[in-house]
């Protein structure tokens, strides 16, 4: 395997993927960069997932296109060794290391994909699986920013809703009716004391926690509300199904009408795959995945997945979003060695 362009060029691959916008929904510029830096045909491309390289190679790579928002973060820079710019981390610099691995011939099915940082029901891989084209594949490795180390599993993710009803009054009498907001403090007082839940599994501690992260209610100044509202956000281990943790959540609020409005899977560390076993011998470091990735989606597929990424974690999504050019080298030189010792 021969490189297809010299690692000092992953920066400037990773800045031109920066600068070319690419927010949810909006990637096809990106995408388009993509298809027109591999050659022949893809395995797959429906406009909104490409599936390139080796139909027969074990080890799938797997990356998204799509970034949040920006917040003044483009265009993009190149200055101290590190690419500044939005989705450098998060994780353009992933997907330059992919390109790179791609163009340079590493054995290995990539996928390319849109609309993963909004809701999971938007996401294009339900139809990537659906086609059959990673039938076959006994890893995936999601390149999602894990600072150059591996991350087990992932944490499922629940967002949710719970409404809390009065009766509405003249705030100059507000006997004659019932609060809303006053029930919504209520409720959610168990919430704000709740601690952090320790699970351990395969020697990696995942840590469940739930979050109130936006409070709506009352129409007036004047009016005792009759509805209070709150968005719930549950982090829960990969112990739990979506089924057994919606079921948990229940437990933890259990006063007020609760609505489950997104739900995403947990996925288990998968530390026993012999893909793993070898990979772990190139990069010892590993380390429990406190979020949600599209590991979790091949794992519903049956597909053990691990994260591995040169994106900084501490730098996703930030304002300052940045990735150091060491670990764009690092992470695709190691992937090389990986993909080159016999995983194809």
């Amino acid at each position: 395997m021969t490189p297809a362009v010299p690692a000092s060029d992953l920066a400037a691959r990773t800045l031109e993927l920066v600068d070319i916008s690419s927010e949810s929904r909006r990637e096809q510029a990106a995408m388009e960069l993509v298809r027109s830096l591999l050659p022949g045909e893809p395995l797959y491309d429906d406009g909104d997932a490409i599936v390139w390289g080796d139909a027969a190679a074990e080890v799938a790579l797997a990356g998204h296109l799509d970034t949040v928002p920006a917040q003044d973060n483009l265009p993009g820079r190149i200055a101290g060794g590190v690419v500044h710019g939005l989705g450098a981390s998060d994780m353009k610099g992933g997907v330059a290391v992919m390109l790179e691995l791609a163009l340079a011939g590493a054995p290995a099915r990539y996928v390319f994909f849109t609309r993963e940082e909004v809701a999971l029901d938007e996401s294009p891989l339900p139809a990537v699986f659906e086609s059959g084209v990673l039938e076959g594949t006994e890893l995936a490795v999601v390149l999602e920013p894990t600072d150059a180390i591996l991350h087990a599993g992932c944490l499922g993710n629940i967002q949710a809703r719970i409404d809390f009803h009065g009766e509405s009054a003249h705030s100059a009498r507000p006997w004659t009716g019932r609060n809303a907001i006053h029930a919504l403090a209520d409720g959610l007082a168990p919430l704000a004391r709740l601690e952090p839940l320790d699970v351990e599994l395969e020697g990696l501690v995942y840590r469940e926690v739930l979050s109130a992260v936006r409070v709506e209610g009352g129409i007036a100044q004047n009016v005792v509300p009759a509805l209070a509202s709150a968005e719930l956000n549950f982090r829960y281990a990969p112990s739990r199904s979506r089924g057994e943790a919606e079921a948990r959540l229940r437990e933890l609020v259990p006063h007020g009408e609760l609505h489950v409005l997104h739900a995403s899977p947990s996925a288990p560390p998968a530390l026993a795959n012999p893909l793993v076993e070898r990979l772990r011998e190139l990069v010892p470091d590993i380390a429990p995945k406190q979020a949600w990735t599209p590991v979790a989606q091949f794992a519903e597929q049956g597909i053990d997945g691990i994260n591995y990424g040169p994106g900084a974690t501490a730098y996703a999504h930030r304002q300052d979003e940045q990735i150091p050019v060491a670990n764009l080298h690092s992470v695709c030189d190691t992937l090389a060695r990986f993909l080159g010792s016999g995983s194809g």
